[in-house]
């Protein structure tokens, strides 16, 4: 009896562990959307769920590439930058007024980053476009439902749907993008139409969050990668990094503009006064910053006037100084620049999202709260698996000695190559 070639011997382990990647991944990107319409803390359980299963995938199926992998993304330098981020982050702990509160902000940014590390490390190397599907399929039927409850809640003529509602909206909205850039990837057009609107739909139900216009910063960003993938890529890392890094000069050069409007804008030109006020007020805290959590207890304690400016940019400045806004410039420009180097539509999906997160947090939409942060990281982690599961077309080399071994080889039924 002839015994069955190791290529046909079944893998228990191996099965276990697509199996488990399966279901990982599908709990990020089917699983998440659909349940953060019906739940408020869905991100914060779901995505270390659906992270932790793709790490006991990966131990089970290679465990050396796993921390091969993971050891390579802590030492590159965008890791090595991020990881800067957070450690002065953690060390704003020793001059923060609110160290409590504060460390719990620290230790919800090092469990994201943490959890955006090891998740894109247990990836592997090839992924299965079956597992890919379910981006696109969560993100559509989470997009129709939560446009159903929508136009139920205006048919009952309630004044808004539930925060759970609002809150996977906006999940579904950032979500979008992976799932359009993995159609437009294997050529579904159509399908890929159809979601994109059933996400504008949605998005004009967010108009007053700022989230409509950052859709469209993001759709913007999308079409010039797509008609010139460097120039536009290098341009939205510019201005991103650039926002971040001179953002105390905005209220002193928009504070001339403001004064010009009609006198609706009087909040804005509140708030921008508060902030040039801060600045002048703290300069030594500019460098350092006044420590994490500062911007929400300082309003909270009167520190600071109700007004302040409700944006990441404030935040970052107010909280971290100058040394976290530079960190963080930083580290936005090289993850665009990396976005932009993804191959064929997952280069415009991914500067597209970075632009839309950047514009929600400008906007003052969820600065860092642990469910956006949750989101972002499963949003990474969907890029990460669909760069890896793009066809590739480039054969390995074949080495010299196996040519000559193959041009040796004898042909079937002649005769045996002279030795």
């Amino acid at each position: 009896m002839n015994r069955p070639s190791s290529q046909t011997q079944l893998d228990p382990a191996a099965d276990a562990a697509r199996l488990l990647r399966r279901i990982g991944f599908a709990t990020l990107a089917l699983v998440l959307p659909l349940a953060a319409l019906v739940s408020r803390r869905a991100a914060v359980v779901l995505v270390p769920i659906g992270i932790a299963l793709l790490i006991i995938a990966a131990l089970v199926e290679d465990p050396g590439q796993f921390l091969a992998g993971l050891k390579a993304a802590l030492l590159s330098r965008p890791g090595l930058i991020l990881i800067a981020l957070i450690a002065w982050s953690v060390l704003s702990l020793v001059w923060s007024p609110y160290p409590g509160a504060a460390a719990e902000k620290a230790g919800n940014l090092a469990l994201a980053v943490t959890l955006g590390f090891v998740g894109l490390s247990a990836l592997p190397e090839r992924m299965r476009a079956s597992n890919l599907n379910l981006a696109a399929l969560g993100t559509g039927i989470a997009g129709i439902f939560a446009l159903g409850l929508i136009i139920v809640a205006a048919l009952r003529h309630a004044e808004a749907p539930q925060g759970a509602v609002e809150r996977g909206v906006s999940i579904i909205l950032i979500m979008a993008w992976p799932a359009l850039a993995w159609l437009l990837s294997r050529e579904r057009g159509m399908t890929a139409l159809g979601l994109a609107l059933i996400v504008g739909l949605l998005a004009l139900t967010r108009f007053e969050d700022g989230e409509t216009v950052a859709m469209i910063f993001g759709a913007v960003a999308f079409g010039a990668v797509t008609a010139g993938r460097d120039a536009a890529t290098k341009a939205v890392a510019t201005i991103v990094a650039g926002l971040m890094l001179f953002a105390p000069v905005l209220p002193f050069l928009l504070a001339p503009l403001v004064a010009l409007l009609p006198d609706n804008s009087g909040d804005f030109a509140q708030m921008l006064s508060i902030w040039a006020d801060v600045i002048r007020q703290s300069p030594v805290e500019l460098i350092t910053g006044h420590g994490l959590d500062t911007v929400l207890r300082g309003q909270m304690t009167g520190v600071l006037p109700q007004p302040a400016p409700a944006t990441l940019l404030f935040e970052t400045w107010y909280e971290l100084g100058l040394v976290g806004a530079a960190t963080a410039a930083t580290c936005l420009y090289f993850a665009i620049r990396a976005a932009g180097r993804m191959p064929g539509a997952l280069s415009a999906g991914g500067v597209a999202a970075f632009t839309t997160a950047f514009a929600l947090g400008t906007f003052g939409f969820a600065p860092l709260l642990p469910w956006w942060l949750m989101t972002l990281t499963a949003v990474v982690l969907m890029f990460g698996a669909i760069a890896r599961g793009q066809y590739r077309t480039d054969r390995p080399a074949v080495p010299l000695p196996m040519r000559a071994a193959n041009h040796t080889r004898p042909k079937a039924g002649g005769p045996p190559a002279a030795s």
